[in-house]
């Protein structure tokens, strides 16, 4: 961490702890609101259900029928079960029934519905007065039942009498079989039963996954509102924010401080809020007859490995949000919807049927919350999460640069009235000669979801699911969203904030020798990074997917030359120009002041983040550094266009050109590795690729390193 942004941190967040404000949030609030609703409501709940238990329901009944239904409240419960399938789950648990608790009064029928509507009875029950001689005779009898479902007490008292009448109709069936000789099986002959096999830790986290992403989610806004609109709108409303920018450090290093001071105390909040409901959970749990019912402990980690981007987000979101308040009364209005979103994406869990796939994968929130109720019925893959933390990342980071923008504008920060207008029209805006860090970060945070949403909705659009993949298809899938996102977003993005398009896509004439080193790591790193993918499948099974869908799809272009020469276009060529504009273009040069390595690291594993499949991402990572320092010494985007350009083309001929084309992977099996003689000679043309590139051309004088 940069000395200025740790002085930053370490001030804002020494402040937010002393503010017993932000320890009741953070602290108190987590240690005691899960016990008191768990322990405290429950408890509170069960001596409500047994002082319901133990009321006694007025019921009316037709005149001179009270001693029929006294006869009936003493008819034994009936040992056997009704039949049908019996869950051993919902079995029993060896306590002997008790007689419904009913006060029976004889009243007529309209006596009866005015003193139900009176509420001074709670059902009212209708059959004939000679139902035992019509049993007798073995004639239907209908019964029914009046009672009011708004009220609870009436509910359960129509309940009570139900159950009545099942157990005497149990008690004649039995008495009828053992009048004509037969035994029970005449009526049941066999038993169903429905075994429940689920580990009672899956029982507990299907029942936890509905409302605990919510509950936790809620808890991190809280731990991180109040710290937010303090570090903004409340130094505004101190005039002590000026103090602060008027200091040697730049708004990013103070919005970074600020940023991470925000987020550990919401960070905290989250582990805090797992902490203390798993606590009160186990504690409620042991005082409670529920065998068949644990905590999923094991979910916990992944629980809060996620909930950390989550934390981010949100801080990022609410600092650019509070920023632009003038006080903190107001900061907490303009917070009040960022408070109800995850309300009301979280609620989408709750409908059936909903999967974690599609759109919800980069549902900002949502797919957090779904990822933890997948992960609670210890269900979800590797890719999901992947996805998951990848994408809130993006999001964090994107949020970050929008607040980064915000105290980058002085006519925002200072206005007596936040303006949006100040920090959007473009005629506010400076000229630039690159993007700043936040610019790139908010740049490919935007651009993460819109390009999988829209390659979504294009390959709906296009694919037949019958003809298959055709190649005109293929074209628009490709083309559409490396031109219309990769090249023309980054360029829309560079001319409305005026910046310089020459320093920022670093469209500079390179030396020849970059040129020969860019073509040379081309045509070694294919091989290579095979034989990087071969090694990583001994430890990481390989599983075809997507990606050998659409090999197959492909072959039969590669035997003809037209079919050659547009699969080079678009495998090729267009990402080569497409997204080395954004990686090594854009991206690479707003990160230029954070350092040369930082820079360089940051652009890979972005890079790698946008390449699916997940089992090849660690490579392409290592792929997107080495592009990215092959633009980072020639000061040029050229270089690493032929490097891309070369490296995607023989990736997709080469295994043709030399004669590998017949070593099929086999899913859960190692993957084949490059023969020595080629590694070989790739690891020879690689390092002569590094050599001449970093020879031809020494970085600028004045180029951070």
């Amino acid at each position: 961490m940069p000395p200025k942004v740790r002085a930053v941190f370490v001030k804002e967040l020494r402040d937010a702890l002393r503010d017993r404000r932000t320890i009741f949030a953070v602290v108190v609030v987590p240690l005691v609101w899960y016990p008191l609703v768990l322990l405290g409501i429950g408890e509170v709940a069960q001596m409500a259900k047994g002082k319901l238990e133990r009321e006694v329901y007025d019921v009316a009944v037709p005149q001179g029928m009270r001693a029929f239904f006294d006869k009936l409240a003493r008819v034994p419960e009936e040992a056997s079960a009704p039949s049908g399938p019996r869950d051993e789950a919902a079995a029993d648990n060896g306590e002997p029934r008790k007689a419904p608790a009913l006060d029976f009064k004889e009243m007529a029928p309209a006596d009866a519905e005015k003193a139900l509507a009176a509420s001074s009875i709670r059902a009212a029950v209708s059959l004939p007065r000679d139902i035992e001689a019509l049993l007798a005779a073995q004639q239907p009898v209908a019964i029914e039942v009046q009672y009011d479902q708004a009220e609870h007490r009436s509910r359960d008292a129509a309940h009570r009498v139900e159950r009545l009448f099942e157990n005497y109709k149990r008690h004649l069936v039995s008495e009828n079989l053992k009048a004509q000789k037969l035994k029970r099986e005449f009526l049941d002959p066999f038993a169903l039963t429905l075994r429940n096999t689920a580990q009672a830790a899956k029982v507990g986290g299907s029942l936890l996954g509905v409302f605990l992403p919510l509950m936790f989610i809620m808890m991190i806004i809280t731990g991180a509102i109040h710290p937010a609109v303090d570090m903004t709108a409340g130094e505004r409303e101190r005039s002590t924010l000026e103090t602060l920018v008027s200091a040697p450090v730049r708004p990013i290093e103070i919005i970074t401080g600020k940023f991470l001071a925000v987020s550990v105390l919401a960070m905290g909040t989250a582990a805090l809020n797992v902490g203390s409901f798993a606590a009160s959970f186990v504690v409620l749990l042991s005082g409670a007859k529920t065998a068949g019912l644990q905590f999923p402990w094991s979910a916990l980690p992944l629980t809060l490995l996620l909930l950390i981007p989550l934390a981010l987000f949100f801080s990022g979101l609410l600092l650019a949000v509070a920023s632009f308040a003038t006080n903190q009364k107001e900061a907490q209005v303009y917070c009040l919807p960022v408070l109800m979103l995850p309300l009301l994406g979280v609620m989408v869990i709750t409908v059936p049927g909903l999967e974690l796939e599609g759109p919800l994968l980069l549902a900002p929130v949502v797919n957090t919350a779904f990822m933890i109720r997948e992960l609670f019925l210890y269900h979800g893959t590797a890719q999901q999460i992947v996805f998951v933390f990848v994408s809130t990342c993006l999001y964090a980071a994107g949020t970050l640069a929008l607040a980064a923008r915000i105290f980058a504008r002085e006519e925002v920060l200072f206005a007596a009235q936040g303006s949006l207008r100040l920090f959007l029209k473009r005629r506010f805006l400076k000229p630039s000669p690159e993007p700043r860090p936040g610019d790139a970060f908010l740049i490919v945070a935007l651009l993460f979801p819109i390009n999988f949403y829209f390659q979504l909705w294009l390959g709906k659009a296009l694919l037949d699911p019958v003809a298959g993949l055709r190649p005109e298809q293929f074209t628009l899938l490709v083309v559409l969203p490396q031109y219309l996102l990769f090249l023309g977003l980054p360029l829309a993005a560079a001319w409305y904030l005026k910046l310089d398009m020459h320093r920022t896509f670093q469209w500079r004439r390179p030396p020849p020798g970059t040129l020969l080193g860019g073509m040379c790591l081309g045509c070694g790193s294919w091989l290579i990074a095979q034989q990087l993918v071969s090694w990583q499948s001994y430890v990481w099974p390989y599983t075809p997917g997507e990606m050998a869908a659409l090999e197959k799809a492909l072959a039969p272009l590669s035997q003809s030359a037209p079919g050659i020469a547009l699969l080079i276009f678009l495998i090729g060529l267009t990402p080569a120009i497409c997204e080395e504009h954004l990686f090594r273009g854009f991206l690479l040069q707003g990160l230029r002041r954070s350092g040369k390595w930082t820079a360089l690291l940051c652009a890979g594993l972005i890079f790698g983040a946008y390449h699916f499949p997940l089992f090849k991402q660690p490579v392409v990572m290592l792929l997107g550094v080495t592009i990215a320092y092959v633009a980072w010494k020639a000061r040029s985007i050229w270089p690493a266009v032929v490097f891309h350009f070369f490296h995607n083309s023989l990736s997709l001929l080469g295994p043709a050109l030399l004669g590998l084309k017949g070593e099929n992977a086999v899913a859960g099996e190692p993957l084949p590795g490059v023969p020595l003689p080629h590694l070989a000679q790739a690891v020879v043309l690689t390092v002569i690729g590094l050599w001449l590139v970093r020879r031809s051309r020494p970085e600028d004088a004045g180029s951070p390193s």
